[in-house]
């Protein structure tokens, strides 16, 4: 009985069973058959990339696609309805649309939605004008007025996170960005990309830079239903489902270009190319192409990793798309299926490098017959090997094969990019074992790689690199680029970008009056023919060329004078200003332009090369308005300084005796010497003072002025630099005779034109001569700017030059270099006792000995009186510096043998280390005299380190 029971009541468990299957199903089959047909979803027209109407008027994005998918997966038709944002909200609410395209799940939203599982995180951002940069925090946005899409999350979002914020709402995105380009607002609300479609994005951008924004949230991104639709959201998530992970990176990497999930692009770069690309010693990405790349991740607010990879490595990987693109493929042309090159970025320039067992090499040509190393990969091999078939080209895959095939003798020459090759070669210490051509023969493309298929991570890479600050590439060039080739930036950076700000500037004051030096000789003058000349109204020129800056001149009669017309505001600009503490309190400056030594004109009968000391207690002229003037009096109290209103005025007191020499810059002086009836003067470069930086002086209330100049001067070349320096410090001397006409003449009147051709050629001897004499007088000023005149030694102005062209390049190599502080212990007593001519003898032959101690990379400088500078570079540790040091202690040690006999010195020897001691050029120096006077304090004659 009891087991009858127990059938009963299993038999009754089934029928319930079977009940409840048949409710179910019939809910269901009635739910599948209430569903909408056609399925409408809501789209707003500007909520790029996600969902937006396209320029054809039809729903486009992220999530069109997305649910395209999804319909197909359901087997259901579905209809976009495009709309304002605050419609697509409402639509959805009134059950006028059914779906939501999608929106960031809020607590409000929640009340009337019920949002589908999340498709992905969202961040949200407050882009801020460019004059507020500044500012790094919400609370700090208090003052300013913030603009936002009435009806988008950001309202509820920011009025959460500091409802003291001032919002001006708009109805949409297009129209919140007219008012922020309008000035009505000072920042703006918006997603973590800005809308390619629309029209002003490129300006908008240049004003509300991306890499100013401020992040504020990160929310989950869904669609959406009407509460109460419980059905048509389940049926939402049963589709969803379907929707495999593969399917979404897809949809994603359609329109951004990357995975949305990594939140960052995959970079590829190939190590040990520096400065083009290369690892630090910390193992970070470093190089001009990676910092560009920074800037490019910086403007477009895409994060961005570099990952070290072989080329050969990286190409199989971006086409696998493990990783998105390569940031340098070094090629023109392309023939790897499936890739594409997405951008030209940079180009570079190739030249040839010749061993000296071959010298005098001036073209490819000559190379006939001889081993020419060429890389497996370079885009000019082939030109090479048809334009040149009797080259013996040595196929090599890198530098490192390059040096080993040095090394082993198995090439005569390679073809290398310029920078990359000299940095090897350093590196390898064969830098004084090869010669380049003249001129580099080969340009390679650089262009960025990345799938062909990519379509979007292309428009991405071309619209970021359209976007990137010229100024702020040409610095990026300047920083990394060594070998003083003008880089590609430069080049082809001819016209100035100015802002709309800028232009704006430029329109209102149309022009720009400008203060000229009526006799200022090269520097500025008027010509016989009453024009502006000189290397300042070049100078300005090129500036006007690349800005279209309209320029007025106006002239005065001496430097004070026009000095003051810019503080009174009769002039906008000046030139060739020294920076300094006091006059940065009413005037701005631009950027430094020319560098000129100062030097002391005087007579000739004096001895030359003269130091400041020699002065001392007599009297210089020097130009009223001139800042050294102050520092003399301040540093040089012995100096007794007579001021004068302009450098004629000085160079007659220097004639008539009045002073012992002018003080001038060197161009202004070279010129004065240069003039037949100052040839009984010379001149000495004052090594002990600062070269004088020159820059445009500008009306302080003018700032935009001040970074037009800037840009300007930042596109000026090489090249054109050096056509002015040619312009006004060559030599151009015409005999005045044709030549033609001579000979012509000569048929007609026969021996007496004959006699006169005679003087004529007696007298154009003379001129050569003369012109073979100016131009060695000027050869030598050249050299006397840079190289002490007794020993032959760089002096401390090309010194400061070597030290800040090393530390770049240490700094990127993690090398060491060392500043060896020599001090001669005894040279005192010797030049007191024999006069000042021994004592030049002895520091001549110090010089000789000094140079037997180190490599043709190092510097040997004097540095002044009895004190030299060595300068040795690429070192390991401190044992290779104290090397040196002991050679040099040695060979000094040993006796001179003088006019006079035999002499005895010793020198003291401070050594500073560079990263660890110091890191710039002044610091460097003053730690390696700080540690050749503890040397001295400590008994002399021997070498010291930082403890």
């Amino acid at each position: 009985m009891f087991i009858k029971e127990g059938k009963g009541l299993k038999h009754c468990y089934v029928k319930f069973l079977i009940i409840i299957l048949s409710l179910f199903w019939s809910v269901f089959a009635q739910a599948e058959q209430e569903l909408p047909k056609p399925i409408k979803i809501a789209i707003s027209k500007t909520s790029f990339p996600y969902h937006f109407q396209n320029e054809q008027g039809n729903a486009d994005g992220i999530m069109v696609d997305y649910w395209k998918l999804w319909a197909k997966k359901q087997n259901v038709e579905i209809e976009f309805v495009t709309m304002d944002w605050l419609q697509s909200l409402s639509s959805v609410r009134k059950h006028e649309t059914d779906i939501h395209a999608g929106m960031i799940k809020t607590e409000d939203r929640a009340e009337f939605f019920t949002f589908a599982p999340t498709f992905f995180k969202q961040k949200s951002h407050i882009y801020i004008h460019r004059n507020y940069t500044h500012i790094e925090s919400l609370e700090k946005l208090m003052p300013l007025t913030i603009g936002v899409v009435d009806g988008s999350s950001h309202v509820e979002q920011i009025k959460i996170l500091n409802p003291q914020l001032t919002l001006r709402k708009y109805k949409d995105r297009f129209t919140l960005f007219e008012g922020a380009l309008n000035g009505e607002v000072a920042a703006f609300s918006n997603l973590d990309r800005l809308f390619r479609n629309y029209s002003h994005r490129k300006e908008l951008l240049l004003q509300f830079p991306t890499y100013s924004r401020l992040f504020f949230k990160q929310d989950e991104y869904a669609s959406a239903v009407a509460k109460g639709s419980e059905l048509l959201s389940s049926f939402i998530e049963q589709g969803v489902a379907k929707i495999s992970s593969d399917e979404k990176s897809a949809i994603e990497k359609k329109w951004l270009g990357f995975n949305k999930s990594a939140d960052k692009l995959t970079l590829a770069y190939t190590p040990n190319l520096l400065p083009y690309m290369g690892i630090s010693p910390q193992g970070e990405a470093q190089g001009l192409f990676v910092d560009i790349w920074r800037l490019w991740s910086k403007q477009t607010g895409l994060a961005v990793e570099f990952i070290p990879e072989k080329m050969s490595d990286a190409i199989e990987l971006i086409k696998d798309g493990v990783i998105d693109a390569h940031i340098a493929y070094p090629n023109n042309q392309l023939s790897i299926d499936n890739l594409t090159l997405a951008k030209q970025i940079y180009g570079v320039p190739s030249n040839v490098y010749i061993s000296y067992d071959f010298p005098n090499i001036s073209e490819l040509s000559q190379l006939n017959g001889k081993r020419l190393g060429v890389f497996a990969t370079a885009p000019y091999k082939e030109q090479i090997s048809t334009d040149f078939p009797n080259i013996k080209v040595v196929l090599l895959k890198n530098y490192s094969e390059v040096i080993k095939a040095i090394e082993q003798n198995e090439i005569d020459a390679f073809v290398g990019a310029v920078e990359t090759t000299s940095e090897q070669l350093i590196q390898a210490n064969l830098q004084s074992a090869f010669y380049s051509l003249p001129v580099s023969p080969f340009k390679t493309k650089i262009f960025a790689l990345t799938q062909k298929k990519n379509t979007r991570l292309v428009e991405i890479i071309k619209e970021g690199f359209e976007i990137l600050p010229p100024e702020e590439l040409l610095k990026l060039e300047k920083r990394w680029l060594l070998s003083g080739h003008d880089g590609y930036y430069k080049v082809n950076n001819k016209k100035v970008q100015l802002s709309k700000e800028e232009t704006g500037f430029l329109s209102k004051i149309k022009t720009v009056k400008v203060g000229i030096n009526k006799s200022w000789r090269p520097v500025e003058f008027i010509s016989e023919n009453g024009d502006i000349q000189g290397i300042n109204a070049d100078v300005l020129n090129l500036i006007s060329q690349k800005t279209g800056v309209n320029f007025s001149f106006h002239t005065y009669d001496n430097w004070s004078e026009m000095l003051q017309g810019l503080l009174d505001k009769e002039i906008d600009l000046l030139g060739s200003a020294t920076e300094s503490s006091e006059r940065k309190k009413s005037i701005s400056f631009t950027d430094s332009y020319w560098d000129m030594p100062w030097v002391v004109i005087h007579q000739r009968q004096q001895k030359s090369a003269l130091k400041l000391k020699d002065f001392y207690g007599k009297e210089l002229a020097i130009v009223k308005g001139y800042h050294l003037a102050n520092i003399i009096q301040q540093e040089y109290p012995s100096i007794i300084l007579k001021i004068v209103a302009n450098h004629e005025e000085g160079i007659k007191a220097v004639q008539q005796g009045i002073v012992e020499g002018l003080i001038e810059n060197i161009a202004s002086a070279s010129e004065l010497i240069r003039r037949e009836s100052l040839i009984t003067l010379y001149m000495s470069v004052v090594d002990e003072f600062k070269i004088d930086k020159n820059s445009f002086a500008v009306r302080k209330d003018w700032p935009e002025l001040t970074n037009i100049i800037n840009k300007a001067l930042m596109t000026i070349s090489e090249d054109e630099r050096q056509k002015i320096y040619e312009k006004w410090f060559g030599i151009n001397l015409e005999t005045g005779f044709d030549k033609d006409v001579v000979l012509r003449l000569s048929v007609q009147i026969g021996v007496i034109i004959l006699t006169i051709i005679v003087v004529i050629i007696v007298w154009n001897r003379r001129l050569y001569v003369e012109i073979q004499t100016r131009k060695s007088l000027e050869e030598k000023m050249k050299h006397m700017a840079t190289h002490d005149e007794l020993t032959g030694l760089a002096n401390r102005v090309l010194l400061k030059d070597r030290i800040n062209t090393a530390i770049n390049f240490h700094q990127r190599q993690s090398l060491q270099m060392a500043l060896l502080f020599i001090d001669l212990d005894g040279f005192k007593s010797i030049n007191d006792t024999y006069g000042h001519d021994v004592g030049d003898e002895l520091l001549i032959q110090v010089a000789n000995k000094l140079a037997q101690c180190v490599r043709k990379s190092d510097t040997i400088v004097r540095f002044g009186g009895d004190e030299f500078v060595l300068l040795l570079t690429g070192l390991h540790n401190q044992e290779e510096a104290a090397f040196i040091a002991e050679k040099v202690l040695k060979l000094v040690q040993q006796p001179f043998q003088l006019t006079v006999g035999e002499a005895n010195v010793g020198c003291s020897i401070g050594i500073a280390m560079y990263p660890d001691d110091a890191k710039t050029d002044t610091d460097l120096l003053k730690e390696a005299d700080r540690l050749m006077y503890k040397v001295k304090a400590a008994g002399k004659n021997h070498y010291v380190f930082n403890s």
